[in-house]
């Protein structure tokens, strides 16, 4: 069995906590092919299926990416996760699908691209003190920054140059950030592992490029029931799914992102990891 592992062009080969479940896999008769997902040499027929890991300028060319996905579905390829399933994920708003289905979220609001926002009134009118604003199709914490009543009013020229470009996600800002968010990592939608991830001091991303840490931890049991709860309402076959949210100061799992597309799986930090994601993946071929 041969399987592509969709990557990128800045990073074409495997990213090196993917190098040990390639082995893995190699083990059990599984060959792991990294391949630039927007290579035009590239031929997609040749592999079993094809698996979306590190394809992590998608959002920067999303036309060219969209017509790629179609082109994979046309040629009738197995792509993990389905193509319908990343079509809908990439844009923040199926944040609306979980929460009118019962799945706690932030407070947030959705700004559509062209449309005249006053920054400094949404924050008055909803009575927020400080938010976090990204454009609606992002990843990596791309373009994100954090805007108070008292900056708001400075800030605005940099939202409507962000809404001249795409919808705009602005979401109230949870100080809970500071406790770490947790990543919740299932692999065809049964529970794999869990890591806890802190920004640096004095910052608010929590990715590793900007000096955020990872550490493996156990979920309580709650948290752990919420995330599949999520995990729940998602219809379509998941090889892969990563749940990211915080504890609020009531106690409660607020859904931060549901990454279905190219989340970092940090397979590192599962004692089972990478027999978890390939069990899933012989299951769902």
């Amino acid at each position: 069995m041969r399987i592509a592992f969709a990557t990128f062009e800045k990073h074409p080969g495997l990213q090196a906590d993917e190098e040990p479940l390639a082995a893995y896999m190699n083990e059990k008769g599984v060959t792991v092919v990294p391949m630039i997902w927007n290579d035009p040499q590239a031929d997609w027929t040749q592999y079993d299926a094809i698996v979306i890991r590190s394809t992590w300028d998608y959002y920067r060319k999303i036309d060219a990416f969209d017509a790629w996905l179609s082109k994979l579905e046309a040629l009738g390829c197995k792509v993990f996760n389905p193509v319908p399933v990343m079509q809908w994920n990439k844009h923040k708003q199926y944040l609306r699908r979980f929460e009118e289905r019962g799945i706690i979220v932030p407070e947030y609001a959705y700004c559509h691209q062209h449309d005249a926002i006053n920054l400094a009134a949404m924050l008055k009118d909803r009575s927020w003190n400080k938010t976090v604003v990204k454009p609606a199709v992002s990843a990596g914490a791309f373009n994100t920054w954090v805007t108070t009543t008292a900056t708001a009013e400075a800030d605005q020229e940099k939202l409507d140059a962000m809404l001249r470009e795409s919808d705009v996600f602005v979401q109230r800002f949870m100080d809970e950030i500071n406790d770490g968010e947790l990543s919740l990592l299932f692999f065809n939608k049964k529970y794999s592992h869990t890591v806890r991830k802190n920004a640096a001091a004095g910052d608010f991303r929590i990715q590793t490029q900007y000096g955020g840490t990872i550490t493996a931890i156990t979920p309580a049991p709650e948290v752990l029931r919420a995330a599949e709860a999520v995990m729940a309402l998602v219809e379509e076959p998941l090889l892969y799914a990563r749940v990211d949210g915080l504890v609020g100061k009531d106690g409660k799992f607020y859904l931060m992102e549901l990454e279905l597309i190219e989340p970092r799986l940090y397979m590192a930090y599962g004692e089972h990891a990478n027999a978890n994601f390939y069990n899933a993946l012989r299951e769902l071929l």
